[in-house]
């Protein structure tokens, strides 16, 4: 039997810990291991696996992965959502689902899905984000292709440094609050609505990037390695850079919430 680490055991584990050795190799190891497992916890559940795709490096490297090591032969359905169809998540999107051969499903959404979502997560959400409505709207479409568990991407900006916050502090000090606030954020901006709209559609979430093995190996990898001012997520950049276009690895951070902006 599979056994996936729930999300609110991962975000009890220390973001910051004792700085140890590692190394790209090892830690590219540990995140195939966390991402097959998952896979394969999907397969069993499904027959295919679905996961969401924004086009981004987080997103990406996780498809590269699940191709690579479920093989050519397993169905991948990738759902991608944006306001339009010239919108970078959805153009940049469709460049990595070719590229990995999945079913791709986009979801351009109209007005008044927009409003029926929000009206539906205003009933159980004190406030309401576009990016809760785009995650909403999202699994609404994974469950309509019959799934029950849907792979996710939430955790590893938080792990490795992929906000501004994160960069833009130079001193030690104020790196290390800001790694701390992002990770106690973490659940109630991100978690919490996602397991509900997800729950709403009786889809389970696997979440890759907060496998217990993953946030404790990337936590011995001190802060300065991690992010710094000019670049985010520095280990996952570089082992990206394998198995994705430059483009994708350079692209700027956006963020799931810009899909429905415009």
């Amino acid at each position: 039997m599979i056994r996936l680490t729930s999300w609110r055991e991962a975000v009890t584990l220390p973001v910051i810990g004792f700085p140890a050795r590692w190394s790209s190799r090892a830690l590219e190891r540990v995140l195939t291991n966390s991402i097959h497992r998952c896979a394969r916890f999907a397969l069993r559940r499904d027959g295919a696996i679905a996961t969401t795709l924004s086009g981004g490096l987080d997103s990406s490297f996780c498809l590269a992965k699940i191709r690579e090591t479920c093989g050519e032969k397993i169905m991948i359905f990738t759902f991608t959502i944006g306001g339009n169809e010239s919108h970078p998540d959805v153009k940049h999107a469709r460049i990595i689902s070719k590229m990995f051969k999945t079913i791709h499903v986009e979801i351009i959404p109209k007005q008044e899905h927009l409003i029926e979502a929000e009206t539906i997560l205003k009933k159980t959400q004190p406030s309401v984000t576009h990016g809760d409505i785009a995650v909403f709207l999202a699994y609404q479409k994974i469950a309509s292709h019959d799934f029950r568990i849907a792979i996710s991407h939430d955790g590893i900006d938080e792990l490795l440094g992929g906000y501004w916050d994160h960069r833009k502090a130079l001193i030690m000090k104020e790196k290390k609050a800001a790694f701390v606030d992002r990770w106690a954020r973490l659940s109630n901006e991100h978690l919490l609505p996602l397991e509900a709209s997800a729950r709403h559609f009786d889809i389970g979430v696997a979440l890759p990037y907060l496998q217990r093995e993953v946030v404790r190996y990337i936590s011995r990898i001190p802060l300065n390695k991690r992010t710094s001012k000019e670049e985010s997520k520095i280990p996952l950049r570089e082992i990206a850079r394998k198995y994705l276009p430059i483009e994708i690895i350079e692209r700027k951070k956006m963020g799931f919430s810009s899909a429905l902006e415009d």
